[in-house]
């Protein structure tokens, strides 16, 4: 599968599709939440959010409580976010959580997606939310035009993503539009690509995301 090339024509239609289908209410309702809730040295402040991302989003954590706790603790530090970098950062800094159920048993866990999504608002949209649907785009438009090696493993850390995502963006020249613009571009038509694997192998969404990422490969 040749995946279209990311010019204007096609990532205007692409947002002009997610308007349609998805639009930008909801998330400028989140942001708003994150502009009046925003004291995350306040543990309150901090669960609202986390509970609101976590329910819309669907991000499968079921113990929230660590993941407030982490970025409470990591806010009360005072680590500053002024520079694009800083917030980078700020999300490998809550990403990883630790904690024990009742038993005394450890659990770890790396919150990538959802971290990547809570710094998004908190930057006010500056950086780029890691999902796998915009990573399989990304990883498959780089191989494609390098005609290099696809490999789709998840990247390590935030950093990692954001850099790959950077290297997406100046490839194919894409300086004029907001790394918010490009995300949605690359995730929406990611979903679209597996919505249609889906309805045509009548499969569920890890298969489709495997059968994208096949035929994505198959093209070099």
């Amino acid at each position: 599968m040749k995946l279209k090339l990311p010019d204007d024509n096609f990532i205007n239609l692409t947002h002009e599709n997610y308007s349609k289908i998805e639009g930008d209410e909801l998330n400028e309702k989140l942001q708003k939440l994150f502009i009046v809730f925003n004291d995350d040295k306040n543990k309150y402040d901090v669960l609202i959010k986390v509970a609101a991302l976590n329910k819309i989003y669907s991000t499968a954590i079921t113990n929230i409580n660590p993941v407030v706790d982490q970025i409470s603790k990591t806010s009360r530090e005072n680590y500053k976010l002024e520079k694009i970098e800083d917030f980078i950062n700020y999300v490998d800094k809550i990403s990883r959580i630790e904690w024990k159920n009742e038993k005394d048993e450890n659990f770890r866990r790396n919150n990538l997606s959802f971290a990547s999504k809570y710094v998004h608002f908190l930057s006010n949209k500056k950086i780029p939310i890691y999902d796998s649907y915009i990573w399989i785009v990304i990883k498959g438009y780089l191989g494609q035009k390098n005609k290099s090696k696809i490999v789709f493993s998840n990247p390590k850390n935030y950093l990692e993503f954001y850099d790959t995502f950077c290297e997406f963006k100046e490839a194919f020249k894409l300086g004029n539009y907001s790394n918010y613009q490009i995300d949605k571009f690359l995730w929406f038509y990611g979903r679209t690509l597996i919505k249609d694997i889906e309805k045509e192998l009548s499969t569920d969404l890890e298969k489709a995301k495997n059968e994208l990422k096949k035929r994505i490969k198959a093209s070099l």
